[in-house]
């Protein structure tokens, strides 16, 4: 089993998803789109991100995917987003749609995060005023897979983190 975080922008994902990590001493996998954004091309423009940077944050994410086991499960991680978030990126932004972002292994527990929280101001951040409409796609994309989903609605970082450590223990004393 890996655990992805998944969901809109500002929405806790990767402050969830580290603190889960360190609480089950777990490894922890960023999201590479802001790996590639603050570190590898700091100086992209963002508004409107062009395909040709987007095309270099798939394939940079991919290669994340492939290179820290997410398709051959031997030990638990935590993955700070998938490929569903790039599909849904690039049928957003770029009305394509790409089924093969979508091949995602059963094992794969989906923790997605809800935008009833405020947002955080981040300069990466671009659809702030759309989550509530990107969460619908989310949830489109994900009732269509046959993985689990655990639903991240509580109000506060706090209570997501102490409810995803529950549910989180919960699953991994069922797989033992």
């Amino acid at each position: 089993m890996h655990i992805v975080f998944t969901g809109t922008e500002s929405t806790f994902k990767t402050a969830i998803a580290k603190r889960i990590a360190a609480h089950f001493n777990l490894s922890y996998v960023p999201e590479y789109s802001r790996t590639y954004l603050e570190e590898i091309a700091p100086y992209t423009k963002i508004t409107p991100l062009s395909k040709e940077d987007y095309d270099r944050i798939e394939e940079g994410q991919l290669a994340l995917l492939y290179s820290q086991g997410y398709y051959d499960f031997q030990q638990p991680k935590i993955f700070d987003t998938d490929g569903m978030v790039l599909h849904i990126w690039k049928a957003d932004k770029f009305d394509c749609v790409d089924d093969k972002l979508l091949e995602i292994p059963r094992h794969i527990v989906y923790f997605l995060c809800y935008p009833n929280v405020a947002p955080v101001e981040d300069p990466l951040r671009v659809d702030i005023e759309r989550r509530d409409v990107l969460h619908e796609k989310y949830m489109d994309v994900l009732n269509q897979l046959p993985n689990t989903i655990i639903h991240l609605n509580q109000a506060t970082l706090e209570n997501r983190v102490l409810f995803a450590t529950t549910e989180i223990q919960r699953l991994l004393n069922h797989s033992i």
